[in-house]
């Protein structure tokens, strides 16, 4: 146990020293606290999007669904690669924002649709904020299970200790300590998720007594619908899969291709990260397998990876391992916050009310927010929901389908107007939450797609009905190569 707590102690002790060191590698603009200049080549954007991505839920949530439902957990992968591949090569977001200056999906929907811009802003950075904080706390959920589990702490010690490590050296060093953090984050998480099958899978006698113990123990974990028939199965694969719709619409990760060197280092970067996302998402469904097959009346399916690292590894392949948990976590939660500080600063305090703030004013207030989001999303964390896996998927469905529809049609049709967009962001949003909060229709299918397919719906009905915008043609033309 020792041993394990050193390997892990390390390991993030480097990443407060990175924070500390990227202070000194940004200039004093908001532009380079929030968005590190915009020089990023395409490792760093292809792991740190894919870390971001993946959080905590990979580890916890996601191991947890495949030990329940087994092979079936794949269909997010399916989505997921068209998801990346549509974001990275056909989004023409980095070229739309360098052009124009916008620094945030709210600044993008401003400077796109200046008739109602500020109410446009402070819709979607409302949505933002409250739901990020949401998320925040289903990363630091994933912690205390993680330290809970692995080292036998209390719980809501853990959750503080997270939010600590988590804010830490985004507050020192902004968004390039995020983004360096994020590559030796995703790389060690790469690692593990590689290797950890590997080697259980040999424990097991190897890959056809793996699979035959799964097959006894359960033939429908490897089963694509989980056993679920009928339409019911295609609903749920399908659901499954429309998550990847939602990759278009999370601020967190498309901040990721704002701060992109140039188009050459997105179509680089798409190569790696949809390699990064299968190995990932492959590695944690066949990890949670394994768990099944050696533990399979585990009470909580997302406690499943940690205790079999504590019980199965020696302690310091287990402390790798515990750093690689906490890289997921770390990861997505320093991206969070970080959106929440540039939302509440540039779109709120800047773009809604008007209050030009100073370059050391902005740095201090973006550092408030950090450290307020952080204890918010503990706050949360520290109630009875730990249904990780869901959480996560319910804010991620509310980004999605709020976001997507009306950020993609502004970028490549001319006839968006400013109502329409408006309209779309509203409907995905509460689409989502009505949908979520419906047993039945929560039975039929993930929220996500309805709430998306409703969004769009919204947002060309009403642009239809307006006359078409003035500067639409020369909106487009920002975007175009």
């Amino acid at each position: 146990m020792n041993t394990m707590l050193t390997v892990s102690a390390i390991y993030l002790v480097i990443f407060i020293m990175i924070g500390f060191i990227a202070t000194r590698y940004f200039s004093s603009s908001a532009e380079g606290f929030y968005l590190g200049d915009r020089d990023f080549g395409a490792i760093p954007t292809a792991l740190s999007a894919g870390a971001t991505d993946s959080s905590g839920w990979i580890f916890t949530g996601a191991v947890g669904f495949a030990y329940a439902f087994g092979v079936s957990m794949m269909w997010i992968c399916v989505g997921y690669t068209f998801g990346y591949f549509f974001n990275y090569i056909c989004l023409a977001l980095r070229r739309y924002t360098k052009r124009t200056g916008a620094m945030s999906i709210p600044h993008f929907f401003g400077v796109r649709f200046k008739e109602h811009a500020k109410l446009l802003r402070g819709v979607s950075s409302l949505i933002i904020t409250l739901f990020f904080v949401i998320y925040t706390s289903a990363q630091l959920t994933s912690a205390g299970k993680a330290f809970e589990a692995l080292v036998g702490w209390d719980y809501e010690h853990a959750i503080w200790v997270s939010a600590f490590l988590g804010t830490s050296y985004a507050f020192l060093g902004g968004y390039r300590a995020v983004v360096w953090t994020d590559v030796v984050q995703g790389s060690i998480m790469l690692l593990v998720l590689l290797v950890s099958p590997f080697i259980f899978i040999f424990y097991l006698g190897g890959w056809h007594a793996f699979w035959e113990r799964a097959f006894a123990l359960d033939p429908m974990l490897l089963n694509a619908t989980a056993g679920i028939g009928g339409y019911a199965g295609f609903a749920f694969a399908f659901g499954l899969a429309a998550g990847g719709i939602g990759l278009m619409g999370q601020p967190q990760i498309l901040q990721r291709f704002i701060t992109a060197r140039d188009d050459r280092t997105l179509i680089t970067s798409a190569v790696i990260g949809v390699f990064w996302m299968v190995t990932v998402v492959s590695g944690a469904t066949l990890i949670g397998l394994i768990c099944r097959v050696i533990m399979p009346t585990i009470h909580d399916p997302e406690f499943a990876f940690p205790v079999l690292i504590k019980d199965r590894l020696h302690p310091m392949v287990a402390g790798i391992v515990l750093a690689a948990v906490f890289s997921a976590i770390l990861s997505t939660l320093d991206s969070l916050i970080m959106v929440v500080s540039q939302t509440v600063h540039l779109d709120i305090i800047e773009g809604v009310f008007n209050k030009k703030l100073s370059d050391r004013w902005a740095t201090l207030v973006g550092r408030i927010v950090i450290v307020s989001v952080g204890i918010c999303g503990a706050c949360i964390a520290l109630s009875n929901t730990r249904m990780v896996f869901w959480f996560v998927l319910y804010a991620w469905a509310v980004m999605g389908a709020s976001f997507a529809p009306p950020l993609i049609l502004g970028l490549y049709w001319k006839r968006v107007t400013a109502l329409g967009a408006l309209g779309g962001i509203i409907t995905g949003g509460v689409v989502t939450v009505l949908w979520y909060n419906t047993p039945f229709l929560k039975e039929i299918m993930y929220e996500m797609l309805p709430a998306a397919l409703s969004s769009t719906f919204v947002t060309v009905a009403v642009s239809l009905m307006q006359e078409a915008p003035a500067d639409g043609e020369a909106q487009i033309a920002l975007a175009k190569r």
